[in-house]
């Protein structure tokens, strides 16, 4: 069904070769994996199977048609009839239901751009259809959740649900089930499963994750710089990826003090005509410096909405999120300008994080600086005085700045304010204090300056991530909250990433609050953990212990 013949893709401009001489085929129906570190062209080449990006050299041969780096558009049009994509960390969602993305998708594969009123039969019709579609990725008791409300886990099946709605021939997916806990994972993968077996779409997924590899494809490439350096046997391949993994870093034990204490929080989410979506009642939690607390639990437990609350992102219902400054404790539910200077101190990488396309890594830095060093913060209050706006709105706008950006333009929007402001009050650093800031983070997370003059759209994954990461250490955090950044790091640069960890945690030494799916890392690292289920609390001690639990609370065998 598809065949690629020496696929090569280069950005001259930074001498970089994303692929060189890429060449493997694919059967009707087949599920093929592909293997390979951060970096090693992955991604590229779905998107260049998928008719979005283009390349240098080589053939794209599907069934009859066959593309060349001088083809014409409506060819690519073509290709993108047949396939359909799930991007590395893509939320791509329409502003609907679960439901009603689904039917938009539906509608769109029948070559009709517009919606249907929900009173009409035939709205009922694709509601049909669609609700078929939300059973086979496990949402249907999500359907009338607006998309922006669903956990991680939830969009990411939801993605996929609209792509399968399109009935592709070739479905091409980057991560799939990453951020997602063991039982949705594995719902996830029968979904597929039954996808490719009852649907017939041939599958070519890229995947870090082993256990994904082994439970979808028997048959699995690697590719490592570009280049496909094993096709074969998806247990074979797997062994020779592997074999490079580095040794585990001897984890710390670090005895530090309570900087940041939940008390007695309470937080009720409901939407109408939904009822309840969340409830967490008279929480309680401590943190120390020095210390990195894991947090687990099914996909919608309620992980991101205690991180958020940690932050000062989300205010408690009741109780209080505090964090010391200067020798007392200060409470992140109130504004003013106290509360501005202690959360400086605060680090959040969050797990919809999205870097700028377009941006240089160093004017991230010195961005991320004029919204964290103490002198700017100053700077940034004299400013507001001078135009009449008051510390409570200048703290305001800064936890507005941390949001991910869709929801950062929607609060801005609800506050009547603009971006333009932001960028008035928080002024970017110079980019040689920048620099001299950077060096010391990117050495943490094992990166070196020279990405500093890379843009973003030149680097990898993981290295997106690693960026992320560095940024969020830039005031030297007494706290550093991290909300599933790592679930699409391949194995090996996630044990760099683990390592680099426990390294800042050594060097830093912030209270670290880690939440993740990916089990084996957060064992790892963690030296306590804290286990999650409808919104409480139900067991907080030894990492391994609580993971046990949790597998045995979602019934997964181990």
């Amino acid at each position: 069904m598809l065949e690629v013949n020496g696929l090569t893709k280069k950005y001259p401009e930074h001498g970089v070769i994303a692929l060189e001489g890429v060449t493997f085929s694919m059967e009707e129906g087949e599920i093929l994996g592909i293997a390979g570190e951060s970096g090693a062209g992955k991604s590229t080449l779905l998107k260049i199977l998928r008719g979005v990006e283009s390349f240098d050299s080589g053939t794209i041969s599907f069934d009859n048609l066959k593309i060349s780096p001088n083809s014409p558009k409506s060819d690519l049009l073509e290709l993108q009839k047949l396939t359909a994509i799930q991007l590395q960390r893509s939320f791509g969602l329409w502003p609907d239901s679960a439901v009603d993305n689904v039917i938009r998708a539906i509608r769109y594969s029948d070559g009709f751009q517009e919606t249907i009123p929900e009173g009409e039969g035939e709205y009922r019709e694709y509601r049909e259809r669609a609700m078929e579609i939300l059973k086979v990725v496990g949402l249907e008791r999500r359907a009338e959740l607006w998309s922006e409300v669903l956990s991680g886990g939830e969009k990411q099946r939801l993605i996929i649900a609209r792509q399968i709605a399109r009935k592709p021939r070739l479905l091409l997916l980057d991560e799939p089930g990453t951020m997602t806990c063991p039982a949705t994972r594995e719902a996830l993968l029968d979904a597929l499963k039954r996808a490719n077996r009852e649907l017939g779409t041939a599958i070519l997924f890229a995947s870090h994750n082993p256990q994904i590899h082994r439970s979808l494809s028997v048959r699995t490439i690697l590719i490592d710089k570009g280049r496909v350096v094993d096709d074969g046997k998806t247990e074979a391949v797997l062994s020779k990826f592997l074999s490079r993994l580095e040794a585990p870093v001897r984890k710390v034990k670090l005895d530090g003090k309570v900087v940041l204490k939940m008390e007695g929080a309470s937080k009720v989410y409901k939407l109408i005509p939904y009822g309840m979506v969340f409830e967490m009642t008279e929480t309680n939690l401590e943190f120390k410096r020095g210390e990195i607390t894991g947090i687990v639990g099914p996909s919608g437990a309620g992980k991101t909405v205690i991180l958020r609350m940690l932050s000062g992102l989300e205010i408690p219902d009741k109780g209080e999120v505090k964090i010391t400054y200067k020798g007392e404790w200060v409470v992140l539910g109130r504004l003013g300008r106290k509360n501005l200077m202690a959360r400086r101190r605060i680090g959040i990488l969050h797990q919809e994080f999205d870097l700028p396309h377009f941006a240089k890594v160093l004017d991230l830095f010195a961005a991320k600086l004029g919204l964290k060093d103490y002198g700017a913060l100053l700077a940034a209050l004299k400013r507001a005085e001078r135009s009449g706006i008051s510390d409570e709105v200048v703290d305001a706008l800064s936890r507005v700045s941390e949001l991910p950006e869709g929801e950062m333009k929607a609060k801005l929007d609800e506050m009547g304010m603009s971006q333009d402001l932001l960028r008035e009050l928080f002024k970017t650093k110079d980019p040689e204090k920048a620099k001299s800031v950077a060096v010391a983070v990117l050495e943490a997370v094992g990166l070196g300056t020279n990405i500093l003059e890379r843009h973003v759209y030149e680097l990898s994954g993981g290295e997106k991530i690693r960026v992320a990461l560095a940024l969020s250490l830039v005031a030297n955090p007494k706290v550093l909250i991290l909300d599933e950044p790592f679930g699409d790091l391949d194995p090996i640069t996630l044990r760099t990433v683990a390592n680099s960890l426990k390294m800042v945690k050594e060097k830093f030494r912030p209270a670290i609050v880690l939440v993740s799916h990916q089990l084996d890392l957060l064992e790892e690292v963690s030296d306590r953990a804290i286990l999650m289920l409808n919104g409480r609390v139900v067991m907080d001690g030894d990492p391994s212990s609580v993971v046990k639990r949790l597998l045995e609370e979602e019934g997964i065998e181990f």
